[in-house]
Parts: structure tokens; sequence; C-alpha cells
């Protein structure tokens, strides 16, 4: 998924389901999304910093670094990415005690009747890095990226139409 993506989704559950947490929280934590990806420079993407243990580590430093809500926040965000990219090839959510990537596939088809197929699958190290070389360099903004923007942006403009419509009035 596109590194825009990963943030605008997490980004707009925490801001919708807890309105009175402190913004800084959500949106100093934010990076913690676009590190994950940075194993697409340094190791094998999907499966270096893509996995649980790197999560949970990111959530410990921030720990540390901050307070107890901001772990929880990071550990949110972490879990988030992996969640969104557990499409096929998926993350490698043990490594690496385990050198797999999980994956879920799923679609909805209508003939006669509704017929709904999910199916967890797997690839081994070595398949993945068989089928990485083929696919290329990811794109990091798209479509998705942009229909997302789009969407968040009026969803902002709904919620925040008084205010705007407030300071459009005094300028």
């Amino acid at each position: 998924m596109e590194p825009f993506v990963h943030a605008l989704i997490p980004l707009a559950f925490l801001l919708a389901l807890f309105p009175n947490l402190d913004k800084k929280y959500i949106f100093y934590l934010v990076p913690i999304v676009w590190i994950i990806d940075l194993d697409t420079f340094i190791g094998i993407h999907r499966f270096t910093f893509h996995n649980l243990s790197f999560v949970l580590l990111l959530a410990v430093i921030v720990y540390f670094l901050w307070d107890k809500r901001a772990f929880w926040i990071a550990l949110f965000y972490g879990f988030s990415h992996l969640l969104l990219d557990f499409a096929w090839p998926g993350p490698a959510w043990f490594y690496p005690f385990i050198d797999k990537s999980y994956y879920l596939t799923a679609s909805i088809h209508r003939g006669t009747e509704w017929i709904v197929n999910l199916s967890l699958g797997s690839l081994m190290l070595e398949e993945y890095q068989a089928l990485a070389q083929g696919l290329g360099p990811p794109r990091y903004v798209g479509e998705t990226s942009v229909l997302f923007l789009l969407l968040f942006g009026i969803v902002l403009l709904v919620k925040f139409r008084k205010e705007i419509a407030a300071t459009l009035k005094i300028r």
C-alpha cells in the first residue's frame, strides 16, 4: 500500500475515535508508519521492519522517549501498517523467528448466488525474494493516495465548516 495511505487511514481512525486525545500524540507519531517502510531500502522489504518484533521495538522506544499513551498510539500505527499490508504478498509478521510472509486474499462474486472467498496464504523468504525481483520499484503516490486525500479533505471541510466560514468572514 502507498505510504501516504498508511498514514491517512490510522490518522483518520484516531481523530474520529478519540477526539479528545491530545493531537500532538496523533500527529507527532505518524512517521512510525513510514519508518516501517524503510526496509524498502534497508534489508528485505516486508520482512526486515514489517514484523511484530520491530513494531513492538518502535513502541517501546517511544515509551521511553515520551510516555505510556504515546506507546499505545505508536503500537496502533505500527500494527495498522502491518494490517494494511496484509494483502498479497503480505508482511512477515513473525520475522526473524519465522521466515514467511502471510497474506489474505478476498473476493466477492455474484453469479446465481453470492460467493465470498477468503483465503490465507504465505510465502517463504526465498519465494518472496524471487517474486520481488520481478515487481519493480514501489509506487509512493498513486490513485489510492489521491482518492483518500480527497475524501479526507471533504471530511475535514464538513467537520470544520463553521470554523472555516467564520475565518473567511473575518478576512
